[in-house]
């Protein structure tokens, strides 16, 4: 049973080596191009969006701390 799976699984991989070997240069061609095009439009998005995102971080007030981490040490409590 495991050998005829194994025999299975084995001539399904060599029957879809072609479709890999057509696959590649279809990623290269398509998914590359796409990529070195949008990257211009990333920075400019990143530009425009980075000023917004600091300032909004600096004018957040701080959270407080949990104390949990205090209340299960008792070396770190203070007292």
């Amino acid at each position: 049973m495991l050998e005829e799976l194994i025999d299975l699984s084995v001539g399904l991989g060599v029957a879809l080596m072609p479709l890999l070997v057509l696959c590649l240069p279809g990623i290269v061609l398509v998914v590359v191009p796409l990529a070195i095009l949008l990257l211009p439009l990333a920075l400019i998005g990143a530009v425009i969006a980075a000023p917004f995102l600091l300032a909004r971080r600096l004018r957040r007030p701080p959270e407080p701390r949990s104390g949990y981490a205090r209340s299960a040490l008792p070396g770190l409590s203070g007292s």
